[in-house]
């Protein structure tokens, strides 16, 4: 019984201890997780350890070869450009020594960025066009050393421009941003690759197929209205030709569509791959050019005029690119430009470019074939498919 009224007294005791021990203790807390790694550019090289094919075509094409890093003073290393043994003449007064980058240089020109990072300017040798070797003026009215590059948007991999916190290039004052490399590489499109290199999943990489994110480089205007000058559409507004196109925009069919993004079309007979990978017969089966079969034109004689300049012109109608407005406006009256002549009119491609690469206009200007007046040409024109 003693025993028993000792329990009794120690007991609760007892139980209020452990209450005190238990409200006392903390909860083991599980350790913080680890941070994912960040996520980095990992470079083209690196996706060519598994996307073999894909690279051989992308390295062919003209995407890596926007903007070129000058190494051991010598003329950058660019594919059709180095391989047809094409030497790219330095303005007067320079050389590879005192350029630190080529743009371009790969399909239509080429031009420079000094020692201090600037853009080239003034003198009339500071563009090279390849195609008939000559030299030109860039920006004549600009003092050299003062235009600041500023293209690395689409002309680089990994643009932070300065009025984005990005510093200049290699501490260059002409330089207005930094990037991973110079050129549209893989991770130009597809994104930073460290992710996708260590899972290899497909949903760690963007993959986007549609035409509107070409149109993030591959337009000029904002409002993607097609700009213009000197009688010519302006380059690199493939996006916006298209947006007009009617009935490819209409039924989406845009970019890769026709084009393999891979592969070079500039030297599409070449270079890997197709860079057109799909003709307008695939599509337009039923339609014929029985009228000019003589003439053995292609369908893209016509619907894919050469309307816009990058380098060159080769006559009042004919540039150095073909148009991607597709569509013919058989009017005699429509013309191609506003009045100021710094846009495109946006509904079609006119007669004058049309067809004026072959015959002659009213003052002998185009082709070699027979002169025609406008008239004339919007008869021919007009159910031009549907005629016999």
């Amino acid at each position: 019984m003693k025993n028993l009224a000792r329990l009794s007294l120690i007991f609760p005791v007892v139980i209020l201890t452990m209450i005190l021990v238990i409200g006392g203790c903390k909860k083991k807390e599980d350790p913080p997780p680890t941070p994912p790694p960040a996520l980095v550019y990992v470079g083209s090289d690196q996706c060519q350890t598994c996307h073999v094919e894909i690279y051989s075509k992308f390295i062919e094409s003209g995407h890596p070869y926007k903007l070129n890093k000058v190494i051991n003073n010598s003329q950058p290393v660019i594919p059709f450009t180095t391989a047809l043994g094409l030497q790219i003449p330095t303005p007067a007064g320079y050389s590879w020594s005192n350029i630190t980058w080529l743009i371009g240089g790969y399909g239509w020109k080429a031009r420079f960025i000094d020692a201090n990072g600037f853009i080239m300017t003034e003198q009339d040798d500071t563009q090279y066009n390849l195609a008939n070797g000559t030299q030109v003026a860039y920006n004549a009215n600009d003092p050299m050393g003062t235009k600041k590059y500023n293209c690395g948007r689409c002309h680089t991999t990994g643009w932070v421009s300065v009025a984005d916190g990005g510093s200049p290039k290699d501490g260059l004052p002409g330089m207005d941003g930094d990037f991973f490399a110079g050129g549209i590489q893989c991770e130009g499109c597809h994104g930073k690759g460290s992710t996708h290199v260590a899972t290899q999943l497909a949903i760690d990489i963007t993959l986007d197929a549609t035409s509107a994110f070409c149109g993030t480089c591959h337009y000029r205007n904002a409002d993607h209205t097609i700009a213009a000058s000197g009688g010519f559409i302006k380059h690199h507004e493939q996006y916006d030709a298209w947006l007009t196109s009617g009935g490819h925009y209409a039924s989406n069919i845009g970019c890769n569509t026709c084009h393999d993004v891979h592969s070079s079309t500039r030297y599409d007979d070449k270079a890997a791959g197709e860079g057109v990978q799909n003709s307008c017969q695939s599509c337009h089966s039923t339609y014929n050019a029985d009228n000019h079969q003589a003439m053995q034109l292609e369908c893209t004689t016509c619907h894919m005029a050469k309307a816009t300049k990058s380098a060159i012109k080769n006559g009042k109608y004919v540039g150095d690119l073909p148009t991607h407005i597709f569509r013919i406006n058989p009017s005699a009256t429509y013309t191609q430009f506003s009045a100021d002549g710094k846009l495109a009119n946006p509904d079609g491609l006119s007669l004058a470019f049309a067809c004026y690469s072959c015959h002659k206009d009213a003052d002998g200007e185009g082709g070699d074939y027979s002169q025609k007046t406008m008239e004339q040409l919007s008869a021919k024109a007009t159910n031009f498919h549907g005629t016999k």
